[in-house]
C-alpha cells in the first residue's frame, strides 16, 4: 500500500516514459529539485512532501545551522566535502545522505569507510532493456533499507568497492550502490549513483522503494527529522557542525537540555556582555534560592540543652515489632506487614525444601510439587494461592523507606493474611507473634 501510494505521487508529475536517456541531458535541469525534466528531482521532492517531509534546496551550507530536525541530502557535490566536518556532523547526531558518482566527495566517503571507484563499463549479469549503461542492482542483506527492495535500475553508476563500518544495502556484482551505517549517535547513507533519485529513475519500483526506506530510516520512525536540506552541484560549505546535534536514544528532558545549551552557545556572542552576565548570574542565584526554599522543609529546631552531644542510633525502619505496633495503631504500612508475612513463609519453605529463598530461586511448579509431596495436596493448593502475590512484594527495606510509594489496601492485606495463615496451618506451623498481632478485620 505504501509503495502504491508513493508510485501514485511520482506519477502525478506526468512522467509517462520509463526509457532511459531518450532525451539529451540538459545540465541546467540536472538534479534540479524544481525541474520535471527526465533528469530533474521534482518527483523526489513530491515524494518526500507526500511522506510528510519538507524540502529546502540551498545554494550554500552553514554546517552550524543544521539541527536534529534536519536531514542533509548531498547530491553530486562539485565542491570538496570536508571529510573531518562530515564525520563530526554524523558523530554529533546528524543525518546525511551523500549521493555522488563523479563529484568531489570521494575523500568524504573514504572517511566513512567507503571506497568509491569509477569504472567505464560496470560488470553486471542483467541490464535494463539490454542497455550497457543501465545495469540492474538488487537489494542485499537484512538491513532496514533493503526491505521490500527488488531490482534497482542504475544509470552510468560508480560503485563502492569497499564498505567498512557500514552495511551494503543495494549492490552489483562489482560493488555496492547503496550503503548505510551509524557513527556516534548519527546515521549516514552513501549512494554511488545519484541518478536513482531523478524523475525518470524514480518510476522504477525498486528505486522508489529504496528512496522511501532511506527517508524513513533517517527519521528513525519518531517524526523528528522531517526537514530535508537538499544541496546539489556547486554549493559552498562553510562553518563547523555543532558539537552535539541529537541523540535518538535520549528522552525529552535530555533533548531539552541540549537545545538550551545550544541556545546559550549561540547567544553568547551578543547576550553575555558584562551587564548581561551579571543579570544571568543574579537570575540563576534567585532560581537556586527559590528551589532550596521549596525543597528544604522549614523546621523549628529543639532547644539547645546539650542532648545533641549524646550519641543515639536511630531505630531501624524495617524492625518487625515496631512496624507491627505502628500498623496496629493505624499509622503503619500494610505493605511492610505483608513483607513480614512473606519473610516468614520464606523461612518455613526454606526449612522444608532445604533451599535458600525458595520463593525466588525455585520455579512455582517445582515448589508446589515439592510442597505437595512433603505436606499434602492442600499445602500445594494453599501455596498456589499466595505464591505470585508474595513474589510481587518488595523487600522489607524498600517497603519501609521514606520515599517508598508502595501501598497495599487493607482489604488486599486481609485476604493475603488469611491465605498465608491457611498455608501455615497446612504446613503444621503458626504465624509468628509479630505478624499475627495484626489480625484481619
Amino acid at each position: 500500500m505504501r509503495l502504491a501510494r508513493a508510485l501514485a505521487i511520482v506519477a502525478g508529475f506526468g512522467l509517462c516514459s520509463t526509457a532511459l536517456a531518450d532525451d539529451p541531458p540538459n545540465p541546467a535541469y540536472e538534479y534540479d529539485p524544481y525541474s520535471q525534466a527526465w533528469n530533474g528531482m521534482a518527483s523526489f521532492v513530491g515524494l518526500a512532501e507526500g511522506m510528510g517531509f519538507s524540502v529546502t534546496a540551498k545554494v550554500s551550507l552553514e554546517w552550524g545551522e543544521i539541527s536534529s530536525e534536519d536531514i542533509l541530502f548531498l547530491v553530486f557535490p562539485l565542491q570538496r566535502v570536508d571529510p573531518a566536518k562530515l564525520g563530526a556532523f554524523v558523530n554529533a547526531g546528524g543525518n546525511v545522505v551523500i549521493a555522488d558518482d563523479f563529484g568531489d566527495s570521494r575523500e568524504a566517503m573514504q572517511a566513512l569507510g567507503l571506497m568509491r571507484a569509477t569504472v567505464e563499463q560496470v560488470r553486471a549479469t542483467r541490464f535494463y532493456e539490454g542497455l550497457t549503461y543501465a545495469p540492474i542492482a538488487n537489494g542485499r542483506g537484512s538491513h532496514e533499507l533493503a526491505r521490500d527492495v527488488g531490482d534497482v535500475i542504475t544509470n552510468h553508476p560508480a560503485v563502492l568497492t569497499s564498505v567498512e563500518g557500514a552495511d551494503t544495502v543495494v549492490a552489483l556484482e562489482q560493488g555496492a550502490i547503496v550503503a548505510a551505517g551509524e557513527r556516534g549517535s548519527g546515521r549516514f547513507v552513501a549512494v554511488s549513483d545519484p541518478s536513482i533519485f531523478i524523475n525518470r529513475m524514480l518510476q522504477f519500483p525498486g528505486n522508489l522503494q529504496v528512496t522511501v526506506n532511506i527517508l524513513n530510516w533517517l527519521d528513525r520512525g519518531n517524526r523528528r527529522a522531517r526537514h530535508i536540506i537538499l544541496l546539489r552541484g556547486d554549493v559552498p560549505m562553510f562553518g563547523d557542525p555543532r558539537p552535539f546535534i541529537d541523540d535518538a536514544r535520549a528522552g525529552e528532558v535530555g533533548r531539552s537540555i541540549a537545545d538550551l545549551n545550544f541556545w546559550l552557545s549561540e547567544a553568547r556572542a551578543w547576550l553575555l556582555t558584562p551587564t548581561a552576565m551579571k543579570a544571568l548570574a543574579a537570575s540563576l542565584a534567585a532560581i537556586l534560592l527559590l528551589l532550596a526554599l521549596v525543597a528544604l522543609p522549614v523546621r523549628r529546631g529543639p532547644k539547645i540543652d546539650g542532648a545533641w552531644l549524646r550519641f543515639g542510633r536511630p531505630a531501624r525502619r524495617d524492625e518487625p515489632h515496631g512496624l507491627v505496633t505502628a500498623a496496629d495503631a493505624g499509622s503503619g504500612s500494610h505493605m511492610v506487614i505483608a513483607c513480614i508475612l512473606r519473610d516468614q513463609v520464606q523461612r518455613v519453605l526454606a526449612d522444608l525444601t532445604g533451599k535458600t529463598e525458595p520463593l525466588y530461586t525455585v520455579p512455582e511448579a517445582q515448589l508446589v510439587a515439592e510442597l505437595s509431596k512433603a505436606k499434602g495436596t492442600n499445602a500445594g493448593v494453599a501455596l498456589t494461592r499466595v505464591y505470585r502475590r508474595l513474589r510481587a512484594l518488595p523487600s522489607r527495606g524498600q517497603a519501609s523507606a521514606p520515599w517508598s510509594a508502595g501501598h497495599l489496601p487493607r482489604r488486599e492485606f486481609d485476604a493475603l493474611y488469611r491465605d498465608v495463615a491457611e498455608l501455615c496451618r497446612t504446613l503444621g506451623t503458626e504465624l509468628e507473634p509479630q505478624a499475627s498481632s495484626v489480625p484481619p478485620r
